[in-house]
């Protein structure tokens, strides 16, 4: 055996451990997400979100706090202050939806996701 065919040797002379070979694959056809994100590397969890930009558990824990919450606490203070399940439940849901219509504009008001384009007013009856 020449020298070019041997394995590489360690510091010890031994046998080095296994390669680790970078792999990158550049997704040029949109991949999952449906746009040119760049070189994607392996071993990346996550792809590159600008600096501020909150991720998906913070966006379910939010909607956990706004919708469930609150109407979990409102069931439970009104069974609580004697009030029967039936109405207790009702007003409960009825805090859920009202936290279900305020959640998308308290994540814009935050800035976690962006506001509708206004379409331009054209004769939409043709």
């Amino acid at each position: 055996m020449t020298s070019d065919e041997r394995s590489p040797a360690g510091p010890a002379g031994g046998e080095a451990g296994p390669v680790r070979a970078e792999a990158v694959a550049v997704s040029g056809s949109g991949g999952p997400s449906g746009g040119a994100a760049g070189p994607v590397r392996a071993g990346q969890a996550r792809p590159n979100r600008p600096a501020g930009a909150p991720g998906m558990g913070s966006i379910f824990v939010l909607a956990f706090l706004v919708i469930l919450v609150p109407g979990l606490v409102a069931y439970s203070l009104l069974r609580w202050a004697g009030l029967a399940i039936g109405p207790a439940g009702l007003l409960g849901l009825l805090i859920i939806f009202l936290g279900l219509g305020f959640y998308p504009a308290l994540l814009q008001r935050l800035g976690w996701v962006r506001r509708r384009a206004r379409r331009t007013s054209r004769n939409r009856s043709a």
